[in-house]
């Protein structure tokens, strides 16, 4: 099962770990302020394409 929090820490990390955006940024995708952000919702969609890929 997708856990949002789990994406969003990975999207958040990612993002800092290649110096794109600063702290504040990193919180508030963390937070669930940014879920209709671009880099989220490609993530969502690679996740849940992951888990359809995977099968029951």
């Amino acid at each position: 099962m997708l856990k949002l929090e789990k994406v969003r820490e990975t999207v958040a990390a990612e993002l800092e770990a290649r110096g794109i955006g600063d702290a504040p940024f990193y919180e508030q995708i963390r937070e669930g302020r940014r879920d209709d952000g671009p880099f989220m919702i490609g993530a969502l969609a690679m996740a849940k394409r992951r888990e359809s890929d995977e099968g029951p």
